[in-house]
This record gives C-alpha cells, sequence and structure tokens, in this order.
C-alpha cells in the first residue's frame, strides 16, 4: 500500500513548439478572416458571401505567410530573455529581416529597422500602461481613514 500523501504536480508551461503551433494558427485565422472580409466587402451586394469565399481560396498563399510571420515572430519571442522589455520590437525586426532576406542584403535591412519601428508601438503601449496602472492608488489605499 503506498503511504505516501498525495503530490500535487505543478503544470508545465507550454513547450516552443506548442506556443509557435497556436501562433501559426491564429495567423492563419487572422489572415483568412481579414481576406474573406476583403473580398465580401469588393463584391457585388448580391454575392458577398461568396465573394468572400473566393478570396480566401485565391488568397492561400499570403493568409500562408501570414501563418508562417505569426509563427517565426513567437519562434523569435521564446529566444529572447522574457523579460527583456522590447521583446516584441526584436522579434518583429527579426522576422521582417528573416522573411525579406532572399531580396538581398539591403532589403532585410530595411525591412529589419521597418520591423523595429512597428514593433516599438506595442511595447510602448505596453510600457506606458503598466507604469500608470503601477501609479494608481489601489482600492485599499483608497479607504477613509477612521475618525
Amino acid at each position: 500500500m503506498d503511504t505516501t500523501g498525495p503530490t500535487t504536480e505543478q503544470p508545465q508551461p507550454p513547450s516552443v513548439i506548442q506556443q509557435v503551433r497556436g501562433h501559426a494558427i491564429s495567423g492563419a485565422i487572422f489572415g483568412s478572416v481579414y481576406k474573406f472580409l476583403e473580398g465580401a466587402t469588393n463584391s457585388p451586394s448580391g454575392s458577398r458571401l461568396s465573394g468572400g469565399a473566393l478570396a480566401v481560396r485565391s488568397n492561400t498563399l499570403r493568409i500562408g505567410s501570414f501563418a508562417a510571420w505569426y509563427g517565426a515572430a513567437k519562434s523569435v519571442r521564446c529566444a529572447v530573455a522574457p523579460d527583456y522589455p522590447l521583446e516584441t520590437t526584436v522579434a518583429w525586426s527579426v522576422t521582417d529581416a528573416l522573411f525579406s532576406v532572399r531580396h538581398g542584403l539591403r532589403a532585410a535591412g530595411r525591412s529589419g529597422l521597418r520591423g523595429a519601428v512597428v514593433g516599438v508601438v506595442p511595447d510602448m503601449l505596453e510600457y506606458s500602461l503598466q507604469r500608470y496602472l503601477a501609479s494608481r492608488p489601489r482600492a485599499d489605499d483608497r479607504c477613509i481613514p477612521p475618525e
């Protein structure tokens, strides 16, 4: 008979492969929704549903590149230290440069800079929001002192 007490196992964080897979799937879903809406808005009023479906079917390579970009960006984010403040900036910069290497080094450099400029926006918004929320008084600090 086993006399040891019950063990509580800590749940394992998802592996890098699972995180990349999840982001690639979300990139494919986002790309499909975007192309569907784009095709539906550009179709005549009587055939919006079929126009959206046709747009998704005819833009499968672009949707696949959405998925690949999201997966690559997540793999770079997993490679960067988790507490690094400019994690998104580095990930978007490296991913954009990686996807533009086939056009040459100058194009990859320009694309990497563009990815860094675009990637710094969510990082700065997140940083600003964290600072704002940290500076606000908490609910227990706002209590009226007893008389």
